[in-house]
């Protein structure tokens, strides 16, 4: 009886961790999906990860009906414009940025190449969301198409199916072999692949 129990224990343990990671996995996807469904903004902080994962896996519903999508890619944009604006590094069109060759005392010229470069900035950052808007329009006419590559089966769907057949796998094998004492002798016979016991 140990000798099955043992045998059994493995197995068992990987369909566990086979339904439960998913689970862990898609708790802060369907936290995102929550907080689209609930309004039109975010009202909780996610990660762009979880936005990411959440992008790749929104509801049917969602997608047709909601705002959802353009909801996750105005948060990446505004998570990416952030980080550029963090990683360039200056202050603005403000006094220490305006003061170029850092003498303390901000000249007309000084003022005038800062105002200059602010206006570039800003227009590069009108140029970013501007491509993020063109991207959000062509995902409204892919969806509205049918276009779309948001379909398919999840991860966790697909684990649920493979834990199902190797259970049905299992208990037809162990049926078959207590209908059939040949065939449980020639299964006794089969040495498991992970070491002898």
């Amino acid at each position: 009886m140990n000798r099955a129990i043992r045998h059994l224990l493995l197995p068992t343990a990987f369909v566990v961790l086979a339904i439960l990671m998913p689970a862990q996995a898609t708790a802060s996807v369907l936290a995102v999906e929550q907080d689209c469904a609930d309004s039109d903004t975010f009202e909780r902080k996610h990660s762009e990860a979880d936005l990411r994962a959440a992008l790749g896996q929104i509801q049917a519903d969602l997608a047709e009906y909601g705002t959802c999508r353009q909801m996750i890619n105005a948060a990446l944009a505004a998570m990416t414009k952030d980080q550029a604006s963090k990683d360039s590094g200056d202050g603005g069109p403000g006094a220490a940025a305006a003061d170029i060759d850092g003498d303390g005392v901000v000249t007309p010229e000084e003022k005038a190449v800062a105002a200059r470069k602010a206006k570039a900035k800003q227009k590069q950052r009108n140029q970013e969301i501007a491509a993020v808007s063109d991207e959000l329009v062509q995902d409204d006419v892919a969806v509205a198409t049918g276009d779309d590559d948001s379909g398919g089966m999840s991860l966790p769907l697909i684990l649920a199916i493979v834990a199902l057949i190797c259970a049905g796998i299992g208990g037809g094998l162990w049926y078959a072999a207590k209908r059939n004492p040949a065939f449980a002798n020639a299964l006794r016979r089969v040495s498991p692949p992970f070491g002898n016991s």
